[in-house]
């Protein structure tokens, strides 16, 4: 099937980093190309990867003739890719998307339509599913909002809160909001992406509509599931920091959204603690208990995980039976989701 033709200017850009994953990569290009009712640019930022990215970007760009790329002479890193990509956004809107996501049909189609009824809204976000290597869908966050529309400073903010942000694979951006906000900050590390939002949403309204919007891949070797805490815990202290410094609000307001990314920080802590283990590294459940005591006074909590971790360091069983709870949890809390499948399964997309 032949491309269909583009206007000399699109209208939204998908900024997509990526590192030696040519086939996913693809998937993700496929998604953007095919937008309807939306010119789109696909821009590629290849981080030196050495193998056939740059043959299947040009077999896209042979057919599409927004498709862009750029490609590193060296590896300068993830965030710096992606920094770098950001300074390169020339249309009205913009949206960022990891080379294993992709968007699903409509998604810039809506989003442009409801950026141009809200003018002062900063950016559109639908529901983005989170789905593992498997196929199974284990969330939708938003599809727990409560409704659905504008939402101004500071609701929009505190709606993002207690595991219920957008994952910004479904975001669309205004062009402006890099002049009025910037873009994220390099010291918030992990969490980076949800400080950005938190931050943007603080200061400015914007969009939601309840519509799939894209997929984000849960990956069991992300940086998230095999790094130690020290790689992303400064980064949440740093995104409280920031909600703490936020100009604009009442004080109230900011007191409010800083006790509620307090809780989550607790809660991630805990949370990652359980499930490090799980997976056999005891060392990271004892960094997230002395995180917990040192930070949030949480001892209990903090004395739970370190004795979890000792006891599955030294009896084998111990560790066979935590690991077997902590699937059985997982697997139950999917299976309490399960029309997420049944509504959303249909427009998954293979490699």
């Amino acid at each position: 099937m032949m491309g269909r033709a583009r206007s000399a200017m699109p209208d939204v850009t998908a900024l997509i980093p990526t590192f030696r994953r040519p086939s996913l990569l693809s998937r993700a290009l496929s998604s953007v190309v095919e937008q309807d009712g939306a010119e789109a640019c696909a821009a590629v930022f290849d981080n030196a990867s050495g193998d056939e990215t740059g043959d299947v970007v040009a077999t896209f760009a042979a057919r599409y003739p927004h498709v862009r790329y750029v490609c590193r002479e060296q590896n300068i890193g993830g965030l710096a890719n992606m920094l770098a990509a950001v300074q390169t956004v020339d249309t009205p809107y913009f949206s960022l998307l990891s080379d294993d996501d992709y968007l699903l049909p409509g998604a810039y189609r809506h989003a442009i339509a409801a950026l141009e009824r809200h003018p002062e809204a900063m950016f559109w976000t639908g529901v983005t599913l989170e789905v593992d290597e498997d196929g199974r869908i284990w969330n939708a966050r938003m599809q727990r909002w409560t409704r659905e529309g504008l939402y101004k400073p500071p609701e929009g903010a505190l709606a993002m809160t207690h595991g219920r942000a957008p994952t910004w694979t479904g975001v669309v951006f205004r062009r402006e909001v890099l002049d009025r906000v910037g873009f994220i900050d390099p010291r918030a590390g992990g969490p980076s992406d949800l400080d950005y939002l938190l931050r943007v949403a603080a200061r400015f309204p914007f969009v939601f509509e309840r519509l799939p919007a894209a997929v984000f891949t849960l990956n069991r070797q992300s940086f998230s599931a095999t790094q130690p805490l020290s790689s992303f815990w400064p980064g949440w202290m740093r995104l409280i920091e920031n909600m703490d410094a936020l100009p604009g609000i009442g004080d109230a307001a900011r007191s409010q959204l800083v006790a509620a990314v307090r809780q989550d920080a607790e809660r991630m802590l805990f949370r990652r603690g359980a499930n490090a283990i799980a997976c056999r590294r005891g060392q990271f459940a004892r960094e997230s208990a002395a995180a917990l005591t040192s930070y949030f006074d949480r001892r209990g909590k903090a004395g739970l995980l370190r004795v979890l971790a000792g006891a599955c360091e030294h009896v084998g069983v111990a560790q066979r039976l935590a690991t077997w709870t902590y699937r059985l949890l997982e697997d139950r809390i999917v299976r309490s989701r399960s029309r997420l499948q049944d509504d959303y399964g249909h427009l998954l997309r293979s490699v």
